[in-house]
Parts: C-alpha cells; sequence; structure tokens
C-alpha cells in the first residue's frame, strides 16, 4: 500500500512540475511579446520625437543630393521638398535659400536647354519653349532665353537637322526621303515653310552626291 501510495504521490509530483514549466514558458513569452511591443512604442517614440531642424535638414540633404543629379527648376524643387515633407511655407524659405547660394536659377537652366535643345537636338523654337514650360521654368525667363534663336537661326538648326538625316537614309528612294525628311522636322516643331526649304535643300544635296542615274 505504500509502495502504491508513493507511486500515485510521484505521479502527482510530475504533473504538477509540468503545469509550472508550461506556465513559466507562458510567462517568458507574455514577457518577450510586451518587451517587443516596448521596444515598437520606443522607435516610433523616437520618430515622433525628431525635432524640426532635423526634419528639415534630412528633407534638405535629400533634396541637395537631388540638385546634384539634375538642374532644377525653383518650382520643381519647391515641390519636391513639399513632397519630402516640408511645408509649403518652410519650401518657401529654403528654395530662396538655395537661390541665394547659387543652386537654383532659372534663367540660366532655361539658357541651357535652348544651347542643349537647338544645338544637339535640332529641335524648333516653338519645341523648346514647350519644353522649358514643361520644367515651369517662369515665363518671362522663358521667353528671354529663347530669344537668342531668331527666324534666321532656327532656319539654319533647320537646315542642319535635314543635311544630318538625309544622309541616314540613303537606301531609300526620294519619294520616301522626302517624306520621312517632312516628318522629322515637322516632329521638331519647324513652321511648314521652313521644313519645304529645308528639305528642299537636303534632297539638292543629295542629287549632287548620289549623280544621275540611268534606267
Amino acid at each position: 500500500m505504500n509502495d502504491v501510495v508513493s507511486l500515485e504521490a510521484v505521479r502527482r509530483g510530475r504533473a504538477r512540475s509540468r503545469a509550472v514549466a508550461a506556465s513559466g514558458a507562458a510567462d517568458v513569452s507574455h514577457f518577450e511579446h510586451d518587451r517587443a511591443i516596448d521596444d515598437q512604442a520606443i522607435d516610433a517614440g523616437a520618430i515622433d520625437e525628431e525635432s524640426d531642424e532635423e526634419r528639415l535638414e534630412r528633407i534638405g540633404d535629400s533634396v541637395l543630393r537631388a540638385l546634384g543629379r539634375r538642374q532644377l527648376s525653383t518650382v520643381e524643387t519647391h515641390e519636391l521638398l513639399v513632397s519630402q515633407g516640408a511645408s509649403i511655407d518652410e519650401a518657401e524659405v529654403l528654395v530662396a535659400r538655395y537661390e541665394e547660394l547659387g543652386y537654383l536659377d532659372d534663367f540660366a537652366l532655361a539658357e541651357a536647354m535652348v544651347s542643349r535643345l537647338s544645338e544637339r537636338s535640332h529641335k524648333s523654337k516653338a519645341a523648346i519653349g514647350r519644353e522649358l514650360s514643361a520644367r515651369k521654368i517662369p515665363g518671362e525667363f522663358v521667353t528671354a532665353a529663347l530669344e537668342q534663336l531668331d527666324e534666321e537661326t532656327e532656319f539654319d538648326l533647320a537646315v542642319e537637322a535635314a543635311m544630318k538625316r538625309v544622309a541616314q537614309l540613303s537606301g531609300y528612294d526620294e519619294q520616301t526621303v522626302e517624306r520621312r525628311l517632312m516628318g522629322f522636322l515637322t516632329r521638331r516643331g519647324f513652321t511648314s515653310g521652313v521644313v519645304r526649304e529645308a528639305t528642299r535643300r537636303a534632297l539638292a544635296t543629295r542629287r549632287r552626291s548620289t549623280g544621275p542615274r540611268f534606267v
């Protein structure tokens, strides 16, 4: 009998040990869960505790990196600052500061775009004006920058573009070349009169270089 009682006592003791162990594991699990929540709260608090000065410094650093990669207009920069978290008033102050430091210059940007789009891309005055407006450069700067492209300069640009293009179309018959040249110049914004004359000159050069054809 004493042996039976002892066996029963051992079994009950083991059961109590397992229950205590399970309870302890649950306590540990709850503790770790609570600690994780506390850590998250601390992280969120750290973000919430970012001062206005720190926030603006972070935003300013991001925008200055963008300006280092590509020249932006004042309006583009203002919009970028707001998208990064600056208020409208804060963005205006920062834009004014960037202008003072020489990071922003709408007229210089307009002049650079006119030179690049006319000399490299052979685009017309009208087409370049549309691109400058798309970059949100003020109208007075667009007008001033485009003054360097008078009618004679624009015509020369069209002829130069036509000459380069016709050299790339040597494998086509004249009608196809003419059609493609006119479409090419029209897409660059030149007027119909300029397109016709530039095409005529380019085709005349092509005839002289290829010589007569005998059938």
